[in-house]
């Protein structure tokens, strides 16, 4: 079988199986493709990614997911995403990426409201439960979870 090297590329496949196999950098799972091609991921970053997804190496087979190796920092990590459809896709070095739109910028008064959901349910649950446990609770505490739970609702 064919196999693919994320240092070539991204890949998208439909998961056939997941095997684990002692190669020459350590233990790395071996993800099979329906279409007959394979990918080894190093077993600690392809755990924490199917984690991260609420999946384990048997759950995953069947799913379309996508592979892509990114550098930050000089540093190279391995990232795993759950795809839609189901054929097996490497990146054509002559196409050129489609331009991404841009969403749609929310208005002030939206955000004022996101921001006012935020901060209620950050003193109903953080607020309440340092109440219960005696802890001190103080603005700063809940403007900081409200930003956290803010930033997530708009992302």
């Amino acid at each position: 079988m064919p196999i693919h090297k994320l240092a070539e590329g991204p890949i998208t496949m439909t998961v056939a199986s997941v095997e684990s196999k002692e190669g020459n950098f350590g233990p790395q799972w071996k993800f099979a493709s329906n279409e007959g091609i394979d990918v080894y991921v190093n077993e600690l970053p392809a755990s924490k990614q199917l984690a991260r997804l609420n999946h384990t190496p048997e759950s995953i087979v069947g799913q379309t997911i996508h592979m892509e190796q990114v550098k930050k920092n000089g540093t190279t990590f391995t990232n795993i995403t759950l795809a839609s459809g189901g054929a097996v896709s490497t990146p054509r070095p002559a196409a050129a990426a489609a331009p991404v739109a841009a969403a749609p910028k929310a208005s002030v008064a939206d955000l004022a409201v996101i921001y006012g959901e935020c901060v209620a349910y950050a003193m109903a649950t953080l607020g309440a439960k340092c109440e219960e446990a005696g802890l001190p609770i103080d603005a700063a505490a809940i403007q900081a979870a409200a930003a956290t739970l803010f930033i997530k609702a708009t992302r």
